[in-house]
């Protein structure tokens, strides 16, 4: 989906979120030029997901209680065919790890998107994190394509270089903007970003475009900004005026192919 039609699709995108980010996540959203909906009560999900094109469940403040509702959440996603993005945040840290097993082996997952920790988490591979941080160092081309392999999700993994991968064919973009870092949220708000650009349909290349689109947003609100707070402001005021003609020629100057 080019970011045309996704402004003039608008797709709903329902957001199962941490408590932490809901704002940042919403926002994000709507000036890109989706709908947001954040909801976390049980006996809203069947009508809420008959209305949305995508779900994002964030992983980030669950509680053990809320795990079967996570699990018909995405279920019942499944059985209208509407794609799931899942940000599993933290997951590497066991007590994490148990209820995101639990989720993936029963529901379908269609994108995974983490830090190189995380993905690392479902690709088997042992990578250093701190906390919700990732601090190590690996070959996160190889650690996405693996994961994707045994996940069979597409990954969308972020970070210095964000790489994507759907098992088979893997796609980088190498531009590092260290001010997305610093801004706790950031992740989330790719996570429904993605969802948004996968609205229609699950592919990488929708994948690509939303990663494209927050790495090109945050680039250019680092040329105004030097500091975390106004950055996060003028991120959102960058993704509500990008133009589809520079993101487009952004992906053909900056994604490759590994």
């Amino acid at each position: 989906m080019k970011l045309s039609e996704l402004r003039q699709q608008t797709p709903l995108v329902f957001n199962y979120a941490n408590y932490v980010t809901p704002q940042l996540v919403a926002n994000v959203v709507n000036v890109i030029g989706g709908s947001p909906i954040m909801a976390r009560e049980i006996e809203e999900f069947k009508d809420l997901v008959s209305l949305s094109d995508a779900i994002v469940v964030n992983t980030g403040t669950w509680q053990r209680e809320e795990l079967p509702a996570t699990i018909k959440l995405i279920q019942l996603a499944n059985q209208t065919e509407t794609v799931v993005v899942l940000d599993p945040v933290a997951v590497a840290i066991p007590s994490r790890s148990v209820p995101v097993k639990s989720l993936i082996s029963e529901s379908q997952v269609n994108i995974i998107r983490g830090n190189a920790a995380e993905i690392a988490w479902f690709a088997d591979v042992d990578f250093a994190s701190h906390g919700i941080d990732a601090t190590g160092d690996g070959d996160v081309a190889y650690i996405a394509k693996l994961a994707a392999q045994k996940t069979g999700a597409i990954i969308a993994l972020s970070g210095k270089k964000d790489v994507i991968s759907d098992g088979e064919s893997t796609i980088s973009i190498a531009t590092d903007v260290p001010l997305l870092a610093t801004n706790v949220g950031t992740g989330d708000a790719l996570s429904a970003l993605i969802g948004a650009f996968n609205g229609d349909s699950i592919s990488l290349d929708n994948t690509v475009r939303a990663m494209a689109t927050m790495k090109l947003a945050g680039l250019k609100a680092t040329k105004k900004v030097a500091t975390p707070g106004y950055f996060s402001n003028q991120l959102l005021d960058e993704l509500y005026l990008l133009p589809e003609e520079e993101l487009e020629d952004f992906i053909k100057q900056e994604v490759t192919h590994d």
